[in-house]
């Protein structure tokens, strides 16, 4: 939880900060949209195994994304069976092939089948002899499932960062400087503490900030690179991240 409020914390203060050029990562110099995991998907040219396991890959690390999306407008119970009902299904019927042209994302495609997933259950609960029963069992909808959606996969994708982020600075014997650093992004230390942080891991002060502003860089570039993988071309990436920001800045 921590790690999702350092990443929530990151896109709110950016916009505000002084560091805010050295947070903005261009892509628009790229020649060529690079290939990604959502493009391998959607080319119906490709090995059917290949594009199955990267749908499967995706939809697993997004899975809380989806039962938030559940969550909204059924009882935690039939939250529950509907998300392991709607990644079976998934599979069984092979939705990925049904990616086209038109889902230049995987958080839209993914959005596309839970709500007529979602129609198809709720027109069954209607049909059923107890379906009164049902009916007033269904949650508030305020905020609405698609909100929970959206702000469920926003924080799934900067966990992702973060713990891309955390594992590469192990590997090279600085997850302890990791570790201290992040929640400095969320918020500015009290008086003394950055200090005392950089006294204990026995550096300067003034490098520590610079390592401070080098971790906010890589984690919005990480984050960056994560959106990338669920986009199909540029287009796609910026209506993508332009929504991610205002999601995690709290924005509708």
């Amino acid at each position: 939880m921590r790690d999702l409020l350092t990443a929530t914390a990151l896109f709110s203060r950016s916009m505000t900060s002084p560091y805010t050029l050295l947070l903005r990562v261009s892509l628009e110099a790229m020649a060529k949209f690079p290939s990604t995991q959502w493009s391998l998907i959607r080319r119906s040219g490709d090995s059917p195994s290949a594009r199955r396991l990267a749908f499967g890959e995706l939809a697993l690390s997004y899975r809380g994304a989806i039962r938030s999306f559940f969550s909204a407008r059924l009882p935690a119970a039939d939250a529950d069976d509907a998300t392991q009902g709607f990644m079976s299904a998934s599979f069984e019927h092979a939705w990925w092939s049904r990616a086209d042209a038109e889902c230049g994302s995987f958080r839209g495609f993914l959005l596309l089948l839970l709500r007529r997933y979602l129609g198809h259950l709720l027109q069954a609960r209607q049909d059923r002899p107890e379906a009164s029963a049902a009916s007033a069992e269904v949650a508030d909808p305020a905020p609405t499932a698609e909100q929970l959606f959206d702000t469920r996969f926003a924080l799934l994708l900067s966990a992702r960062a973060i713990d891309n982020l955390r594992l590469r600075y192990r590997e090279r014997g600085r997850g302890a400087l990791f570790e201290q650093l992040l929640p400095l992004l969320a918020a500015p230390p009290e008086h003394g503490r950055f200090k005392h942080i950089a006294e204990s891991l026995g550096l300067p002060a003034n490098t520590l900030t610079v390592e401070c502003k080098r971790l906010r860089t890589r984690l919005r570039e990480r984050m960056r690179a994560e959106l990338l993988e669920l986009c199909a071309d540029q287009q796609a990436f910026d209506d993508e991240w332009a929504a991610l920001e205002r999601v995690l800045n709290g924005h509708d």
